[in-house]
């Protein structure tokens, strides 16, 4: 008959618009962790559960922070070199300078503040890691290659490089592997 037809169509109605009414109200009464943090995530990140979701390239609790900015700064340096794997005859203190590079949320510039400040070598980030690309630098008619890694932990930096002298021709003549181990300061 058309009046049951119609009732069970009021009755669905109702159990739909019952459950969605249901659904509304207790989904309400659980808060936003974001809204009740009065999270702000800058720099493009997104809230989530009251933390921000940062996007590739910064970083902190409010991705206010480029990931190359936790390395931005002096070190006190032990320094270790070999020449030709054969060890020199001390060791020797250095203080290292890592500077951002303006634009470049990546990369790094590294120079010793007491050997050479001429001999800045490019890095990149990436976490707490740190990637010295091969790169020629010429200096006053010298030619060096630099490649290398390293990490920064606790404000401890560790880094590895290989410098190598070149001829004009592009011929090593010598190799020196330098460690760095030291701790930031201000």
């Amino acid at each position: 008959s058309n009046y049951n037809m119609k009732k069970i169509i009021i009755s669905t109605l109702l159990s739909v618009l019952g459950m969605f009414a249901f659904t509304v109200y207790f989904s309400s009464c659980q808060p936003d962790a974001c809204v009740t943090r009065a999270t702000e995530c800058k720099n493009g990140g997104t809230c989530l559960d009251g933390d921000c979701v940062c996007p590739l390239g910064y970083e902190g609790d409010s991705c206010q922070f480029t990931v190359n900015k936790k390395f931005d700064g002096y070190y006190a340096c032990a320094k270790a070199v070999l020449v030709d794997d054969t060890p020199p005859q001390q060791e020797d203190d250095d203080t290292l300078r890592l500077k951002m590079i303006p634009g470049d949320k990546f990369g790094l510039t590294l120079y010793s503040v007491r050997d050479s400040i001429y001999e800045r070598v490019k890095l990149t980030v990436s976490g707490n890691y740190i990637t010295i690309p091969q790169q020629d630098i010429n200096f006053l008619g010298d030619f060096y290659r630099f490649t290398g890694a390293g990490s920064l932990n606790d404000g401890w930096l560790t880094i590895n490089m290989k410098k190598e002298f070149l001829d004009p021709n592009g011929t090593f003549f010598y190799v020196e592997k330098r460690t760095y181990v030291g701790q930031y300061y201000e």
